[in-house]
């Protein structure tokens, strides 16, 4: 059927509706798994979907509640308004970093010194934003800085990741 799109081979891109948070998935299967979209999750009806040009993408629920489908909006894609959102979830987690600087304290930096290691929507390419971003479909790789001692104070993601789920949003 068109306009439907069962596994998207570009990749899902997936922004809480406040912008306060986002994750990427390469495809429906990897979505699907995560436990954000569970039937019973708290978050899963706060997402909005794109792909990685910027078309919004609509999701289809089964009889069970479970995601069984993504669909591709009638308008055009707007690559400009994806990044802007994405720039809102960096500005979101930037500034819960810099009101909470016990977070950052465990991995030896300053609020300041975290938030440069965040990405920058507004001097990249969509792709170079989108890459930055916490994916669900290979293990993170820690940065660089990251020191063994402070790998128990954080979830397995990178950084980012970390800072995203510290300004509010959690896997259930």
């Amino acid at each position: 059927m068109e306009g439907q799109r069962a596994e998207s081979r570009d990749g899902i891109v997936a922004v809480a509706s406040d912008d306060t948070f986002a994750h990427t998935y390469p495809d429906l299967r990897a979505l699907r798994e995560d436990p954000i979209m569970a039937p019973d999750s708290d978050h899963r009806n706060d997402l909005e979907f794109f792909d990685v040009n910027g078309r919004r993408l609509l999701p289809v629920f089964g009889p069970t509640r479970k995601l069984t489908e993504l669909r591709e909006s009638a308008g055009e894609a707007d690559p400009g308004l994806l990044q802007r959102r994405l720039a809102a979830v960096v500005r979101h987690a930037a500034n819960h970093l810099r009101a909470h600087p016990e977070l950052t304290e465990p991995f030896g930096l300053t609020p300041e010194a975290a938030i440069a290691t965040l990405p920058r929507p507004e001097a990249e390419s969509l792709a170079e934003t989108l890459a930055a971003f916490p994916h669900q479909d290979q293990p993170q790789i820690r940065a660089t800085w990251w020191q063994p001692r402070t790998v128990a104070y954080a979830h397995q993601g990178n950084y980012f990741h970390n800072a995203l789920h510290a300004a509010g949003w959690t896997h259930p």
